[in-house]
């Protein structure tokens, strides 16, 4: 079953496609031609001279303008270029024109009509003595030929002949008439013509000799294009394989034609003057034939009482006779020529209408219809015309002429069809026709594909658009597999703006099919509106294809292509909705790699961008450094590897050759570019939160950065060390186990990463750390002279887990290697023995951690104990504050307090010195519960200078608590005394147990 039930996916069998747009040389029956015409915008003028169109009609016009077109203006051309349908008009002026008694109609065709074939068709309507004479001329004269190489050789010397005989003007400039002269000499285009050596070159089978012998002797053909055949200045330049056999005259004059364009111009201009002459010689036919034979014609007919109107689909084919034409159709019946009127429609380019017809033609002209619009656009119905066309198709050319004998309207195929109705609304109609298997976004991108100066003909449209795909696509939509991959290659430049980037069309892909993806991402990209992005089509069209939709994506933005019915009643207002957040526009580095993929050169300064983003990307996962976390040593100057990974010469893009390149970013690989992309965003919004898809855009490029990485560190270092690790554990957690000693705080962190680095971190500055054995201790442990140093163990890692260049100084760390060694291990517990001076180094370590207890009783010293403080520090200073102010405005407060320095000394703590200290104190009481680095930690911390504030000031709030005690407690108490007492006793007990607990801190801080 398909999409139409049990009827085959498509409707049309692919051999009617070439029934119904033939090549030209084929010509439609008329039930096919009035099946598939549509009307065409023309544009008239009465003023032959004036190239400026006066008004827009259509072929009614044209119709009316033949009825009644007069017969002292017998003329009336359709002008326009190649392919924009003039034929097409002449023919349907044939087909429409309503039957008269009293005219006789000479349709002339423009394809396989030969000379013998024109003056045969005239002849048809010739009886007198005159026209039995023309017929056996004609017949002698053609069938003369044994072939069409006799004739392009007779035509050659007949028109060498002729420009030495008939070629000298006089109405031109002296430098012409000089060149003429020269020209027309023996030495000149006669000897040439007529030399052996340039004989291939001059009849050359593209050549205007040999296209003008094939048309008069067979007409034109499907390929030969619509104007006048002549030379032209490139049919000149021309080029032998030995020149030196060539004739010295002939040699000479080719040289002259070489030399620049202005030669070339002149000769061909003499050549083309005697080609109608050389036509009338070779064929033994001339114009004067053609005219003889006409007036002849035009006088039986007078006798009858007829009229004649002539119809020339392509006047070019009555080259090298036109004259006699010409002046036929230009002599009007008066009473001296007793002919009859004589009417000719003939299509013709413009260029040649213009350029060249004598001016006595002008003077004949009825109107001028012109099909070359002057503004540049596809002047057609390109939809009207699409659905005629595959109407005809679907229907058939026997029915069509069928129906058009029996004078019975076209039929229409969709009106048979099963899914007539779904597939209208989803694919579009016109007229009733069906445009399936395009809609019309996807017809209107294949026609922008085939614009030229934005304009596209009638012939392109059918012969590049419909007949490809209608004849070429048939099978691959039969077959369910369609659109296909040639099918985006053949329209791709009409969908730029479509699902442009890799992304766009990740989006659409279906995992582990990359064929359905691929034409899922065409069906979306030419059956969606321009711009549109990933998104889901009608079911119709998905089903049409054998293409599923996808969950999660956005539909499509309307249900049908047909208008609805507007509402019975008036709607209620519509709340107005909020403007979408305006998306973000690409950065310039992404533009530049979506192009590039589509196609398009990449800059070389664009280029260069991303080679630096994908260089500091790998070079930041190589974890190479200086081991202090600076730029990596393998880069600086003078310390090169020999393998080198540099951005402008080991980064290398699928359309360069680079020989050194490790990596190679490929457009055709959807991984490659998304990678390359991904990194132009992160690159521009420096957060992968504002990136769309963000997440899921680092996860896939890390893999690929993991990948390239893995490829430059391969290349780089072949041979990594293999030395064993457990040297390097040992040494690295030696040298760790210092870095904690001396407090550098990456050094206690849980990630390798951190704790490698802290390895080479300088150790943190405190001069004024009061801590005299923590001093030692740490001066001890770092700088014995008896074992390692700390900087001698650094350098003993570099060697064991760093790059060098032979057997030179170590220029880059290995970071992952270090990382690995210290992964896991708790300080080092656990490792194997080591010996020398490594091994005394690490049991010196074990030594000094014995002495850790006395450190602890030294900060417990100078760690205050706040337990039994009975409240927060803010809230204490602020009540002894008080108290001492209320004894001094009482004239109570003893002279030893500085009531000054306490209140600075209170104003010093800073906010959570209070639960700093607490913590500090309550691990230095829990001390037997603490591992190894966390005693450590706690006893390298920089707590010192809280300990030493809050001290400053339990000293100083102590001595005014006995102060005040000392004062309160002399002599008999006064009232005011006694209130006071009463007021503050709980305060007072308060402070007592202050300064109870502050009493061994200040007895310390005395004895210092």
């Amino acid at each position: 079953m398909s999409w139409r039930g049990t009827l085959p996916p498509t409707c049309w069998e692919a051999v009617e496609t070439e029934r119904i747009i033939p090549t030209e040389a084929e010509i439609p029956s008329d039930g096919v031609f009035l099946a598939t015409h549509t009307s065409i915008p023309l544009f008239q003028r009465d003023v032959v001279v004036n190239a400026n169109h006066t008004n827009e009609t259509d072929e009614e016009a044209l119709l009316r303008a033949v009825e009644e077109q007069p017969a002292d203006q017998p003329i009336l051309p359709i002008l326009g270029g190649s392919g924009t349908g003039k034929s097409h008009l002449v023919r349907w002026l044939r087909a429409k024109l309503p039957p008269e008694e009293r005219r006789r109609v000479i349709f002339v065709p423009k394809h396989r009509m030969s000379l013998r074939g024109i003056l045969e068709l005239i002849l048809q309507h010739a009886t007198g003595d005159r026209a039995d004479e023309l017929r056996d001329k004609v017949a002698k004269a053609v069938e003369g030929f044994a072939n069409e190489q006799v004739a392009r050789l007779r035509l050659r010397s007949e028109l060498a002949l002729l420009i030495e005989t008939q070629s000298s003007h006089s109405d031109n400039s002296p430098e012409e008439q000089d060149l003429r002269l020269y020209l027309s000499s023996r030495e000149g285009l006669p000897a040439l013509l007529g030399d052996d050596i340039f004989r291939d070159a001059l009849l050359n089978e593209n050549g205007p000799i040999s296209r003008l012998v094939r048309e008069k002797l067979d007409g034109k053909g499907a390929e030969d294009k619509e104007e006048a055949f002549g030379f032209s200045t490139e049919d000149l330049n021309l080029s032998v394989d030995d020149v030196s056999r060539a004739g010295a005259a002939a040699k000479s004059v080719a040289s002259a034609l070489a030399s620049g364009p202005e030669v070339r111009e002149v000769a061909a201009k003499m050549l083309n003057e005697q080609l109608g002459p050389a036509v009338s010689q070779v064929f033994g036919i001339g114009g004067d034939d053609l005219k003889d034979l006409l007036v002849e014609v035009r006088g039986d007919f007078k006798k009858q009482g007829l009229e004649l109107l002539l119809l020339i689909e392509d006047f070019s084919i009555f080259q090298g006779i036109q004259g006699g034409l010409l002046d036929a159709i230009t002599l009007i019946p008066t009473q001296d020529n007793n002919i009859c009127p004589m009417r000719v429609v003939m299509a013709v380019t413009t260029g040649y209408f213009r350029n060249q017809m004598p001016d006595t033609v002008y003077t004949r002209v009825y109107k001028v219809f012109d099909l070359d619009d002057p503004k540049p656009k596809v002047s057609f119905d390109t939809k009207a015309l699409a659905a005629r066309y595959m109407n005809a198709i679907r229907v058939g050319g026997q029915v069509l002429d069928q129906a058009y004998a029996s004078k019975d309207e076209t039929p229409n195929a969709c009106d048979q069809c099963p899914v007539n109705d779904a597939c209208h609304k989803a694919f579009g109609a016109a007229d009733g026709y069906g445009l399936f298997p395009f809609n019309e976004h996807a017809l209107d991108k294949a026609v922008k594909s085939k614009l030229v100066d934005e304009r596209l003909s009638v012939r392109d449209f059918l012969t590049r658009v419909l007949r490809p795909v209608l004849f070429n696509n048939h099978d691959e939509i039969d077959t369910g597999n369609f659109p296909p991959k040639n099918f985006d290659a053949a329209f791709r430049a009409g969908a730029s703006g479509t699902l442009d980037s890799v992304e766009d069309e990740h989006r659409l892909s279906t995992p582990g099919d990359p064929e359905l993806s691929k034409r899922r991402v065409n069906l979306v990209r030419y059956w969606s509106p321009d711009g549109a992005g990933p998104r889901n089509l009608l079911p119709t069209i998905h089903e049409a294809f054998g293409i599923p939709q996808l969950p999660g994506l956005p539909g499509p933005d309307a249900v049908s292509n047909t208008p609805t019915p507007g509402p019975s009643h008036i709607p209620a207002p519509t709340p107005p909705i909020p403007p979408a957040p305006k998306p973000v526009a690409d950065p310039a580095l992404v533009r530049a790699i979506d192009e590039w993929r589509a196609g398009k050169p990449l800059l070389q300064g664009r280029r260069n961008d991303l080679r630096n983003l994908v260089h500091s990307a790998v070079v930041a996962r190589l974890a190479l450094d200086d081991g202090l976390g600076g730029t990596p040593m393998w880069t600086s100057k003078g310390k090169e590897w020999d393998a080198k990974f540099e951005a402008q010469t080991s980064i290398a893009f699928g359309d360069q050759q680079l020989p050194g390149a490790i990596i190679t970013i490929d457009k055709d690989s959807d991984g490659d570019v998304r990678a390359l992309r991904a990194l132009a965003w992160i690159n521009a919004m420096e957060d992968w939160g504002k990136v769309q898809n963000g997440e899921e855009l680092q996860r896939f490029v890390e893999e690929r950065l993991t990948a390239w990485t893995a490829s430059v560190s391969e290349a780089l270092f072949p041979y990594r060390d293999k030395r064993d690790d457990p040297e390097l554990a040992v040494a690295a957690h030696a040298l760790l186990a210092m870095s904690k000693a001396l407090g550098v705080p990456d050094a206690f962190k849980d990630d390798a990463l951190n704790r490698s680095r802290s390895l080479f971190a300088p150790a943190p500055i405190n001069p004024a750390l009061p801590r005299q054995k923590l001093r030692l201790w740490q001066q001890r442990i770092s700088q014995d002279s008896q074992r390692l140093t700390r900087e001698q163990l650094q350098r003993r890692v570099l060697r064991l887990a760093s790059f060098t260049q032979g057997a030179g100084s170590p220029l880059a760390l290995d970071l992952a290697r270090i990382a690995g060694a210290l992964r896991g291990k708790e300080s080092g517990t656990g490792l194997p023995p080591a010996t020398g001076l490594l091994g005394e180094t690490v049991k010196s370590i074990e030594m000094l951690h014995s002495i850790l207890p006395e450190l602890r009783d030294e900060a417990r010293t100078m760690v205050p104990d706040l337990s039994e403080l009975g409240g927060e520090l803010p809230e204490i200073i602020k009540h002894l504050d008080a108290l001492l102010t209320e004894r001094a405005s009482a004239g109570q407060l003893p002279s030893v307090i500085n009531r000054a320095e306490l209140a600075a000394a209170g104003k010093s703590i800073k906010q959570g010195d209070q639960n700093r200290i607490e913590g500090v104190r309550a691990k230095l009481d829990n001390w037997g519960s603490l591992s190894l680095d966390d005693q450590v930690r706690l006893l390298t911390d920089d707590w010192d200078e809280a300990a030493a504030r809050i001290g400053l000031w339990l000293g100083l709030a102590t001595r005014a608590v006995e102060a005040l005690e000392a004062k309160l407690g002399w002599g008999a108490n006064s009232a005011a005394q006694v209130e006071y007492e009463q007021a503050h006793s709980e305060l007072l007990a308060t402070l007592e147990n202050v300064a109870t607990l502050l009493a061994p801190a200040l007895e310390s801080t005395e004895t210092a």
